[in-house]
Order: C-alpha cells, then sequence, then structure tokens
C-alpha cells in the first residue's frame, strides 16, 4: 500500500513510476517498449541524467521517450520537471524523434494544462495521462482523486487555513509579510508558513520582497468550493416568527446585545438575506444569521415571538458554526444598513453554494460584483 505521498521522496516511488509508465505504453497495442533504461548520462552535460528513458516503436518508427517523476503533481513541481525534460530532449540526437513525460502520484488539472502547453506528456497513479506524438494519442481524466490527495486538498481549507486564506483574498489584494499575516489571522507562524508553501506549489500566489500575494483568486475560491461542505461546517435551528426582513434582523441584533452570554459576538447574517443586502437578486423570505452558540430558548422564543420549526419551514435560520472566529476575520457592515453585520463576499459566496436551493445563480451575482470580497482586480 502506497504511504503518504508526503512522505516518500522520488527514489522511493520510483517502482510507482515505472509501473505507471508502462502501463501508459500497454494501452497502445501498436507501441511497443523495446528498452527501457534508468538514470541515463545524456552527453558530457553534468545535469543531463533523466530518471528514465525508454525506446519505443511505432510501428517501423524508433522514438525517444524521456520521464522525469516528481513525488507531487502540483503546478510547481511540473513546471519544474517540463523544464529539465525540454533540457534533456535537447541534449538528444537531433535527427531521432524524443518526447518528454512528467510522472507523479497525482496531475492536477492545471498541471495538466501546464504540460499539455508545453508539449509534454504525463501520468500519474490515478490514472490520469496524457500521450501525444506521432499516431498516439492518448488523454484521461480519473473521476476520483487518491485518498493522500483529497486529504492534502482539505488540508488547504482547514479551518486554521481558512484563516489566512480570508486574510489575503479580502481585496484590495495586496502582499502580506508572514508574521503580519499570522497576526491578521490570529494562527501562528508555522501554520502561515505551511500554507504559504502548498499557495506557492499550487501557483495560486506569488512571493516578492513584501510578500506572498495572491495571484489567483478565482482559482482559490472555487477550489474552496469543491472542498466545502456547509452542512457539516454548521448546526442550523429554524423558527417562525411574525417579523420579517429589516425589522426581524434588527430584532435579533438587540437581543445579542442585550444577551450577556454573547459577549457582543452579535448575528453575522449571510445566505438570502445577506446577499439581497448585497447584490440584490431575490427577495428573502428567510433572515438568517450566524451565531457563536444557540440562545437560551425561553428568552429568545419570547422576545421574538417565535416558535421553533422544521428545516425548512421557518422565516428565522440560526446557525452556529464550527469556528466562529474564522467568520470575524473578514466581515462587513451592510452598506446601507451599517448596523447589520455580514459575513465577507467570499463566506457568502460560499454560503450561497451550499446552503440555498437556487444559491448558485445568486452567488454568480454577487461574485459579478466589482466589489466583491474588496475588490480583486
Amino acid at each position: 500500500m502506497l504511504k503518504p505521498t508526503e512522505k516518500l521522496n522520488e527514489r522511493e516511488l520510483e517502482p510507482q513510476f515505472q509501473a505507471t509508465l508502462r502501463g501508459l505504453v500497454a494501452r497502445v497495442p501498436f507501441l511497443k517498449l523495446a528498452l527501457l533504461k534508468q538514470d541515463v548520462k545524456l552527453g558530457k552535460d553534468r545535469i543531463g541524467r533523466p530518471d528514465w528513458l525508454a525506446e519505443l516503436r511505432v510501428g517501423d518508427q524508433s522514438w525517444t521517450l524521456v520521464a522525469e517523476g516528481k513525488k507531487s503533481g502540483q503546478p510547481r513541481e511540473v513546471r519544474a520537471a517540463v523544464l529539465q525534460l525540454k533540457h534533456y530532449l535537447s541534449l538528444l540526437p537531433p535527427d531521432k524523434p524524443s518526447h518528454g513525460l512528467v510522472l507523479a502520484p497525482f496531475i492536477s488539472e492545471d498541471s495538466a494544462r501546464i504540460c499539455a502547453e508545453a508539449g509534454v506528456g504525463y501520468a500519474d497513479f490515478a490514472g490520469n495521462a496524457r500521450l501525444s506524438f506521432d499516431r498516439i494519442f492518448i488523454e484521461t481524466r480519473a473521476a476520483e482523486k487518491p485518498p493522500g490527495i483529497k486529504r492534502e486538498a482539505k488540508s488547504v481549507f482547514s479551518p486554521k487555513a481558512t484563516r489566512v486564506l480570508r486574510v489575503l483574498l479580502q481585496g484590495p489584494l495586496r502582499a502580506w509579510k508572514v508574521k503580519d499575516l499570522a497576526a491578521a489571522a490570529d494562527v501562528s507562524l508555522g501554520h502561515v508558513s505551511a500554507v504559504r508553501q502548498k499557495l506557492l506549489e499550487r501557483e495560486w500566489a506569488e512571493e516578492s520582497g513584501e510578500g506572498i500575494r495572491i495571484q489567483q483568486p478565482d482559482v482559490v475560491l472555487r477550489a474552496w468550493i469543491q472542498e466545502d461542505d456547509f452542512l457539516k461546517r454548521t448546526e442550523i435551528r429554524e423558527y417562525s416568527t411574525l417579523a420579517s426582513d429589516l425589522p426581524l434582523a434588527r430584532t435579533l441584533v438587540a437581543f445579542c446585545a442585550e444577551a450577556g452570554s454573547f459577549s457582543g459576538a452579535g448575528p453575522l447574517f449571510t445566505l438570502n438575506f445577506a446577499a439581497w443586502l448585497r447584490a440584490p437578486h431575490n427577495v428573502p423570505t428567510t433572515v438568517s444569521a450566524y451565531l457563536e452558540s444557540f440562545p437560551d430558548e425561553r428568552e429568545f422564543l419570547s422576545l421574538l415571538k417565535a416558535r421553533p420549526v422544521s428545516r425548512g419551514a421557518g422565516n428565522l435560520r440560526i446557525i452556529v458554526p464550527a469556528d466562529y472566529k474564522s467568520l470575524t476575520i473578514d466581515s462587513q457592515a451592510a452598506t446601507e444598513f451599517p448596523e447589520l453585520s455580514l459575513v465577507s463576499d467570499l463566506q457568502l459566496f460560499l454560503d450561497l453554494h451550499g446552503g440555498e436551493p437556487n444559491g448558485v445563480e445568486q452567488a454568480e451575482v454577487l461574485r459579478n460584483t466589482k466589489t466583491f470580497n474588496g475588490g480583486w482586480s
């Protein structure tokens, strides 16, 4: 059984790399592997040692396949492998056709695009592959990511990691020093460094003397959606009240301000109600708000003249998140009603995708505003 890839180096992965290469060639009946050599020195160049050199037969034509294995298939590593392959290919005799191949435990879609644009093939342990030369064309994408890759993807969007992302994604986008980023996100320097490394590996961020800066905010946002699970990170109670929209929201704010147990941690409005305040699309029928904890129901029900109801039957939705503090890092005031605090546009986008039946359409309306999350242009 394969160990987690982050604990392995290229040398330990060599058997899997070689098996993947052989399996890729075997997919094409008329493609024959005539010879496979490892760590072959090319010419007099000191760094001209590709991981594998394969001699392939396509009918009566001979091709040289140069393969390079990487323990990570993230864009930064793959881009480095592509440059290595280009160098190795330049050392081969110009009169003999050749092709490059990147091998990794998992090749992401971004990494696959890098290879395709460079005219280089790729293959991974999950079955993702592309090989295009002569009469050969193979291109497959596996439906599922390997368990280890799934865990790695989730780690980028773990509660503490997302605190760092919230700061980096608050527009206008700017560079952050590690120390300042840790203070703003209220996490350790080590945690910031770990997130920083993952962002750079994926080429979601760039680093300069001024610090780290997100360069692909929409890519990060779309990846976050894939990992987010609204129902797993929240606990929800619904109520039916006589009040509605703005009066109901103001009553909830007043209740939280008076309830000592909340210590000023008032409601952060989200979903349809917050979307209506930020980028009107549909008239809300339900006021939804995050609270740090559920209030005492006797006092709460009496003040709001509310009664508990089943999911989907109320006009007031109280949501207790797994990490309330993270929502306060980038919260915002409603422009026309500053007494109402909303989750950030980023959080609202995620919530609409996972917590409303028609939320995806509303989320896209919000994303298309020029001021989305402080402005990403």
